[in-house]
């Protein structure tokens, strides 16, 4: 915590947005500075970007719990998707839908953002959905989508796909050297370092 607690200390908004940071040091300057903890990395450091520019102290919103997640009624395949939630009533549904092979996967994730839900999605679109992502799961070419801020998830997934024959720990070293340059740490950005150093 000592290392995360120096490095909030030499972050400023130049530093926030071209360097990579761990939550637990995103989590120090909010401690630091009074801020909420909470959330993901995303959030916090959208709620970091505000206090640096505007001074204001953005409080985190949890989800009120009047809100009723979908599961607390018994879910059909004609049920509106309204509050989604990966949990073990959303997974019985889906189980007698889909049976034992089912599990919670990247598809399904995304509707727990309200953001991400359609007017009249229902439970039987998610299930044809499902279906769909597990069959383009069987092809060669298939990739799962990789969130934004799995930023280091997504680079070594291009590392590999551009540097044939390259092992982990050559992925783990260019990761290194990535994250010491400012920028967005993508592969890209790696490369264009690294012809700038020639």
């Amino acid at each position: 915590m000592k290392k995360a607690l120096s490095a909030a200390k030499q972050m400023n908004l130049t530093t926030l947005e071209n360097h990579y940071w761990l939550k637990v040091e995103l989590i120090a300057f909010c401690k630091a500075n009074q801020l909420p903890t909470l959330g993901s990395k995303v959030e916090l450091i959208q709620r970091i970007k505000v206090f640096m520019t505007t001074g204001r102290k953005v409080q985190f919103k949890k989800n009120r719990s009047t809100v009723l997640r979908d599961s607390l009624q018994e879910i059909s395949v004609n049920t509106l998707v309204n509050h989604y939630k990966n949990d073990a009533a959303t997974r019985q549904f889906f189980v007698k839908q889909v049976g034992k092979r089912f599990h919670f996967d990247a598809y399904l994730r995304q509707f727990t953002n309200k953001n991400n839900i359609t007017q009249g999605l229902t439970y039987g679109d998610l299930v044809q959905g499902w279906l769909k992502e597990a069959s383009k799961r069987k092809e060669a070419t298939y990739q799962s989508t990789i969130g934004s801020q799995f930023e280091y998830n997504q680079f070594t997934r291009d590392f590999f796909a551009n540097e044939r024959g390259k092992s982990r720990s050559d992925a783990i070293q260019a990761w290194k050297v990535l994250k010491a340059l400012p920028g967005k740490k993508t592969y890209a950005n790696y490369k264009a370092a690294l012809k700038k150093r020639d």
